[in-house]
């Protein structure tokens, strides 16, 4: 049988992983850089 430590730190670990997962999604396919207009003031 797993410790209640283990299990406590299995659960946290799952969490955090499934955590903001529309947001994760969005950084992986438009990607967190900002444009070159963005950075420099190009309008």
């Amino acid at each position: 049988m797993a410790s209640k430590t283990k299990i406590t730190e299995f659960r946290r670990e799952r969490k955090q992983s499934k955590a903001g997962k529309k947001r994760k999604a969005a950084n992986r396919n438009k990607g967190t850089t900002k444009s070159a207009a963005q950075l420099f003031g190009d309008e």
